[in-house]
């Protein structure tokens, strides 16, 4: 049966990945710049990123429904 699950999966880690990445980086990188480019790119990316992976699931549902109802 096709599947989405491992989609949403992927984002979650990429978005867990980048978290850790960016944590790592405020220990060289310490300015406006910073806190500037977070709000300006990375908050935004987070959030879009974990709008996609909510949809996605929404979709998997809806085609293991859909696949239900024609079997």
């Amino acid at each position: 049966m096709p599947s989405l699950s491992n989609a949403d999966a992927l984002i979650e880690k990429a978005v867990k990945d980048l978290d850790h990445a960016w944590d790592a980086s405020a220990e060289t990188w310490r300015d406006q710049a910073r806190t500037d480019f977070a709000t300006l790119h990375l908050e935004p990316l987070e959030a879009r990123a974990r709008q996609a992976a909510g949809a996605i699931r929404r979709m998997d549902t809806l085609l293991r429904e859909a696949i239900r109802q024609c079997t």
